[in-house]
């Protein structure tokens, strides 16, 4: 990724994954950042691994080209393969340097696999370190999973008894959190923030350490310790003698919540402004081009100016899409035209039955259709507005909900926004 120069004032608007890695490419370029977000975005409901292509066989990369070529309406086609190789590397980059590392890729490129909290598997490509330690792939005896006696969110018995079913070797036990609480109803980030104590985590161990015996990993729900997990993490393998995992929980995700509030203290280090619980109500535009923003405050608005702008707001159930009784759908900031499934109303959103492989129409249907360039276009393909640019879930053209590519399209699309808002203005 070469390194050049750029004094563009950017404004991002979105703090999922596509918004991230587009205003820290950005401020990498040299530009000013300001990134404005009404809250985190995706992270910190998923579990916090990437996602690249989840249906791969072999080489994921190599099976996105090949995805991509048959799919050439899909954003992983319009945002070009180069984009997405460059964006997991910088995210990969990144996480390292803020002390959230992402364990390194599988020698073949394979996708991962790891255990869910219900006892499935999942199969992202990249995954944290504390994550990825659960690949399951090739497992040569049993795994011990670990759970906390009282707190209603993790079943470490039915996590057991469903890898058992699948052939892997698993059996569970749980602990106390010798805490004096009991902890039914705490939240995941909050019960992160108590293993940040090291005495918490000692009584933890002591009590595990009897069960380990012959277990090759040491499965925990994912909530080995919120602002030092680094530090928990290489203190529970010390004392078990053997890798230790997590295992993704209900959200609100501790693993999502690390890297987004690591990756925020990283783009303010670097003089970027970010404001987070801020919303942009509407978009200046004049003559052809958008000139500013404005932003939601105490009874009124503030204005920000800026010469690109990169939207990455998210779908329908991020509030970047909307849509009411009637069916029609729209794109709140700037009023662009947002693509739909055919028929009248909402007749051909939704397929007859609740739970189906391929999703529902709406879901792969609706969106802003985008240039390779990630501008909004309309009908013809032109631009809407030469300096917007748009990424992540908002677009249209895929499922993030099921084609197994949520946080791929979002890094991607985000960086591939970012090279083009600031070739514009090369």
């Amino acid at each position: 990724m070469g390194e050049s120069r750029h004094s563009a004032d950017v404004i991002v608007i979105g703090a999922g994954l596509a918004g991230l890695v587009a205003a820290i490419h950005a401020v990498r370029q040299g530009a000013r950042v300001r990134l404005i977000a009404n809250g985190w975005g995706q992270q910190i409901v998923s579990p916090g691994w990437i996602s690249v292509l989840d249906s791969a066989e072999g080489n994921t990369l190599a099976a996105v080209q090949g995805f991509a070529a048959a799919h050439p309406d899909h954003p992983y086609a319009l945002a070009g393969g180069e984009a997405l190789v460059n964006a997991l590397a910088l995210l990969q980059e990144i996480a390292a340097e803020i002390g959230e590392p992402f364990a390194p890729p599988r020698p073949d490129g394979c996708n991962l696999r790891l255990p869910t909290m219900l006892g499935g598997t999942q199969t992202p490509l990249l995954a944290p370190l504390g994550i990825a330690n659960g690949d399951l792939t090739d497992v040569h005896g049993p795994v011990l999973i670990v759970g906390f006696d009282g707190w209603r969110d993790f079943y470490p018995e039915m996590v057991a008894g469903n890898l058992s079913r699948q052939g892997i070797a698993a059996r569970a036990v749980s602990v106390s959190l010798a805490s004096g609480r009991p902890g039914w109803d705490e939240w995941p980030a909050d019960l992160a923030r108590r293993l940040d104590d090291p005495a918490v985590c000692t009584a933890i161990l002591r009590q595990v350490q009897p069960h380990v015996r012959d277990a090759v990993k040491v499965g925990f729900p994912a909530v080995l310790g919120m602002e030092r997990h680094a530090d928990a993490l290489r203190e529970f393998e010390a004392a078990l003698g053997c890798p230790v995992f997590e295992i993704p929980v209900l959200p609100p995700s501790p693993a999502g919540t690390r890297l987004s509030n690591g990756l925020r203290r990283w783009l303010l280090r670097q003089r970027a402004r970010v404001q987070i619980g801020h919303p942009v109500v509407r978009a200046v535009v004049e003559g052809g081009r958008c000139v500013g923003v404005e932003v939601g405050a105490l009874g009124h608005t503030n204005p920000f100016y800026a010469d690109v702008f990169i939207l990455a707001t998210g779908g329908l159930y991020n509030g970047g899409l909307q849509s009411d009784e009637t069916g029609r759908l729209w794109e709140p900031i700037f009023g662009f035209p947002v693509s739909g499934p055919p028929g009248e109303g909402r007749t051909g959103w939704y397929r007859e039955r609740l739970l189906v492989a391929e999703g529902h129409p709406i879901h792969r249907e609706s969106g802003l259709r985008v240039n390779a360039q990630m501008q909004p276009v309309d009908d013809q393909g032109v631009p809407l507005l030469e300096n917007v640019f748009a990424a992540g879930h908002l677009l249209a053209g895929f499922n993030p909900l099921t084609d197994g590519c949520a946080e791929g399209v979002a890094l991607a699309t985000g960086y591939r926004a970012a090279c083009a808002a600031l070739a514009v203005q090369a």
